[in-house]
């Protein structure tokens, strides 16, 4: 029969696409969408591992916050060094004498020194600050990357779901054509032994070839079913089985397109990532800049340093390396300029702003035109689906006429040939065009970013709605 054949050639060919295992669906609970959808954001690889992305930018901000704090720098070093003995004088008015000079060695002995400085920055000129700020965004479009994964993810668990649907309710339409087949045959056989001039040998094998079509497609929505199930297992991490609802989702008219586009501009995560990613750029092109001006900052430095074959000297204008100990404040400047590389990285810094405005004035472009695009679709298959139900409708009751009219004997059997093939083209018609209203119209969700009102407590705090 055409119309079972190519409905199961273009569902097997989506299934296909969506798992690469193989597993039977069994009894278990009945799951709903937003069910398999919170399995699956809590168990995602994919999405756990952009949540480590979000970490590592937090890390990254306080390290930037870091800055504002005190450093700590020590330097410990220890050796040999000659003894030294105190000058002595030798007498009155006579000058002092070294008993060990140092132009000569008088034995060895070990020494330890420390070295340390404690920095605490005054004003940089917004070095720190702009950065820390640069870091805040970045930690924003980790956390809106987040929000993107999970929208693939919702995609990927919507496909499968009403793809399982469909092959189930592919089988529910493969068993009512048996049972339309059967009685057909049980008819042609009683009227062929009664010799009845209503039917004839031939009507036999015109009903076998339809049964061919019908355990064609038959086999393809078995196998539809376990490709789908097998994907929602994976997807999901279930370990235990479940079923899901045996009736695909009827459709609902789609809002104006102008809503949708409102919505991709207001919560696409990849939209609000660019708008965050400039701000951070902008934020780093005046990073940039600061690092020509000067850094003031209070430190503490200090030297402790010990040797035991040296005797300390009190003239405070002598510091011995290896034998003293002092540690003073003061106030300090520090400034680096150089001829050419501070101003090449201010460029880099103001060439990857560029590129972020650029990128996003084609997604002001892009997302429109790719909005309207799936709208399209879902307005065309919501009317599709709408239209073709009545078909369905219609055709069904044109069978069970042809069945009653032929039984009354005011019928012929070609009229039930005819019906029945129309119907299970209008059936299978219709419900592919059902399935790919909800496939497109979660595709509309994700690329409006209106999956992001239904995400679990935990998602990023949405704008305000205007």
């Amino acid at each position: 029969m055409p119309g079972w054949a190519r409905l199961g050639g273009l569902f097997l060919g989506l299934l296909l696409a969506l798992a690469p295992a193989v597993a039977n669906a069994a009894e278990g609970p009945v799951l709903t969408l937003p069910q398999l959808i919170n399995m699956a954001l809590k168990f995602s690889p994919e999405v756990k591992a952009s949540k480590s992305e979000v970490n590592l930018a937090k890390e990254q901000r306080n390290e930037a916050h870091g800055y504002r704090y005190p450093q700590f720098d020590a330097t410990v070093m220890t050796g040999v060094v000659p003894n030294a003995r105190l000058p002595i004088v030798a007498g009155v008015g006579n000058p002092l004498v070294y008993p060990d000079p140092k132009n000569k060695l008088h034995g060895v002995n070990i020494f330890g020194r420390m070295e340390f400085s404690v920095v605490q920055p005054l004003y940089t000129f917004g070095k720190i600050a702009l950065r820390e700020e640069a870091a805040n965004k970045n930690i924003k479009v980790k956390e809106l990357g987040v929000d993107a994964k999970k929208g693939e993810v919702i995609l990927q668990v919507s496909e499968a779901y009403y793809g399982l649907i469909l092959s189930e309710q592919g089988k529910d339409a493969v068993r009512e054509a048996r049972s339309y087949l059967n009685d057909t045959r049980e008819r042609i056989d009683r009227l062929l032994r009664i010799n009845s001039p209503n039917v004839r040998e031939t009507d036999r094998y015109r009903l076998a070839v339809y049964e061919g079509g019908i355990e064609k497609f038959g086999a393809q929505a078995e196998e539809g079913v376990k490709v789908a199930y097998a994907a929602l297992k994976a997807l999901t991490g279930s370990e235990q089985n479940f079923k899901v609802p045996t009736d695909l989702p009827g459709p609902t008219a789609p809002q104006p397109l102008d809503h949708h586009i409102r919505n991709a501009l207001d919560l696409r995560p990849e939209f609000k990532q660019l708008k965050e990613g400039l701000a951070a750029r902008q934020l780093l092109v005046d990073a940039a800049r600061a690092d020509r001006y000067p850094s003031f900052f209070l430190a503490v430095v200090g030297q402790l340093a010990g040797a035991p074959g040296r005797k300390h000297i009190q003239d405070p204008y002598i510091i011995d390396y290896f034998n003293d100990r002092y540690a003073f404040p003061f106030v300090g400047a520090k400034w680096h300029f150089d001829f050419g590389i501070l101003k090449a990285k201010v460029n880099q810094a103001k060439a990857e702003l560029e590129q972020l405005q650029y990128t996003e004035k084609t997604a002001l472009m892009g997302i429109p035109v790719e909005v309207a695009q799936v709208h399209g679709k879902v307005q065309e298959n919501y009317k599709a689906s709408i239209g073709l139900e009545k078909s369905y409708v219609n055709a069904r009751r044109w069978l069970i006429t042809a069945f009653s009219n032929f039984d009354m004997g005011i019928g012929k059997l070609e009229d039930i040939f005819n019906a029945f093939e129309r119907y299970g083209f209008s059936r299978g018609d219709f419900l592919m065009a059902l399935y790919e209203y909800n496939v497109n119209a979660a595709k509309l969700n994700k690329v409006t970013g209106a999956f992001r009102r239904s995400l679990p407590a935990e998602a990023v705090a949405l704008p305000a709605k205007k």
